[in-house]
C-alpha cells in the first residue's frame, strides 16, 4: 500500500512538473510570435526585451579595463613589497591581468568600430514585456538581408521615422546597437492634391498632432459630415487618406464652432449612452480613442487610431488643449 501511494505522488509530481514545461515553452513560443512579423513579403525579426544598451559594450569594456589595470598595479605593488610570493601566484595574477585588459579592448573596440546601413524602414513595433509593461521601441529597415533583423532604438528616434522613410543607422559592430539615426528622406505625401499649407487658426497644430501619434505627419483636409464644422486629418507621410478616414497611427479632427454643431457631435459620441448635455459646458467626454471637448463657444471631436501599446501621448494632447480665446470685439 505505502508503495503505491508513492508511486502515486512521483506521478503527480511528474505531471505537474510537464505540465509545467509545456505551459512554459507555449509562454516561450507566444512571446517569440510576439517578436515575428511579416511586412510585404519579408520575414522581420525583433530581439529580447531590453535590447536598447547602446553603451553596453563601452562601459563593459571600460570596466574590464580597469579590472585589469587594478590586477597589475596589485601585483607590482605585492612583488615589490613581498618579493617571496610563489612563483604560481604572480603568473595567475598576470593572466588575471592580461585577460581583463584583452577583453575590455576587444569590447571598446566594437563599440567603436562602426557599421553603416541605409535602407526603407519596413515597419515600427513597440514590444511591452514583463510585469512592469517595460516598453521596447524598434524599428525594421530593408538591407537587403534576409530575414530582416529589427533594430531597437530609442524613443525619441522612434518618432522621427514612418515606414517608408530612408534612413542611415550607425551600428556598433558588436552588439549592432544604434550610434546614431539620420533620417535622409520621408515618404513622399499620397495626398498632395488635397494637401495644402495647414491654416494657423487650426485648434490641434501639427506639432502637438506629432507629439501625440509619436511620428512625423501631414495635415489633410476632409469633407465635414455635419453642417458648420471643419475637419481636418494628420498622417504619417505617405499614408493614404480615403473618404476622411486612414490606419493608424492617424488623427481625425472636428472643429465646430456653434452650438447647433457641437449639439450634433455631442449626440452622435454619446449614442450609445445618452447623457444630457447644454451648449456652454466645458467638459471633456470620452468614448474608446473619442474625445469631445466642449466649451462656451463650441467643441473639438479628436478621434484617434494609435498603436494599443502608445495611448499616452493621445491622452496628453486632450487633456493639455484650452478652449480657444473669444475674438476681441472690433472697435
Amino acid at each position: 500500500m505505502d508503495e503505491l501511494k508513492q508511486i502515486g505522488a512521483w506521478a503527480i509530481v511528474i505531471a505537474l512538473l510537464g505540465m509545467a514545461v509545456v505551459l512554459a515553452a507555449q509562454d516561450a513560443r507566444r512571446e517569440r510570435a510576439q517578436r515575428r512579423s511579416t511586412v510585404g513579403g519579408r520575414e522581420i525579426r525583433y530581439g529580447p526585451p531590453g535590447s536598447y544598451h547602446p553603451r553596453s559594450s563601452l562601459w563593459f569594456g571600460l570596466l574590464w579595463m580597469w579590472i585589469g589595470g587594478s590586477a597589475a598595479l596589485a601585483s607590482v605593488v605585492v612583488l615589490s613589497t613581498m618579493p617571496s610570493v610563489p612563483p604560481a601566484a604572480v603568473l595567475i595574477a598576470a593572466g588575471v591581468s592580461a585577460l581583463s585588459l584583452l577583453v575590455g579592448g576587444w569590447l571598446l573596440i566594437g563599440y567603436l568600430r562602426t557599421d553603416v546601413v541605409e535602407g526603407t524602414v519596413l515597419e515600427r513595433r513597440i514590444l511591452i514585456t514583463g510585469e512592469e509593461r517595460t516598453r521596447g521601441y524598434w524599428i525594421a529597415v530593408d538591407d537587403g538581408s534576409t530575414p530582416v533583423d529589427g533594430t531597437a532604438v530609442s524613443a525619441a528616434d522612434y518618432t522621427r521615422v514612418t515606414p517608408g522613410a530612408l534612413v542611415r543607422l550607425r551600428l556598433t559592430a558588436r552588439g549592432r546597437q544604434l550610434r546614431s539615426l539620420e533620417v535622409l528622406r520621408l515618404p513622399a505625401s499620397a495626398n498632395a492634391a488635397q494637401a495644402p499649407t495647414p491654416p494657423p487658426d487650426l485648434l490641434v497644430t501639427p506639432v502637438q498632432a506629432a507629439r501625440a501619434l509619436g511620428c512625423p505627419v501631414e495635415w489633410v483636409p476632409a469633407a465635414p459630415d455635419v453642417p458648420g464644422t471643419r475637419v481636418y486629418l494628420y498622417v504619417p507621410p505617405g499614408a493614404q487618406v480615403a473618404d476622411g478616414t486612414a490606419w493608424a497611427p492617424s488623427l481625425r479632427v472636428t472643429e465646430a464652432s456653434d452650438a447647433d454643431a457641437t449639439n450634433a457631435l455631442a449626440r452622435r459620441l454619446t449614442a450609445d449612452r445618452p447623457k444630457r448635455w447644454h451648449h456652454g459646458d466645458q467638459s471633456i467626454c470620452r468614448r474608446g480613442m473619442r474625445y469631445l471637448l466642449t466649451w462656451g463657444a463650441g467643441g473639438l471631436l479628436i478621434e484617434g487610431r494609435v498603436d494599443v501599446n502608445e495611448t499616452s501621448g493621445l491622452s496628453r494632447l486632450v487633456y493639455a488643449l484650452k478652449a480657444p480665446k473669444p475674438p476681441r470685439p472690433q472697435p
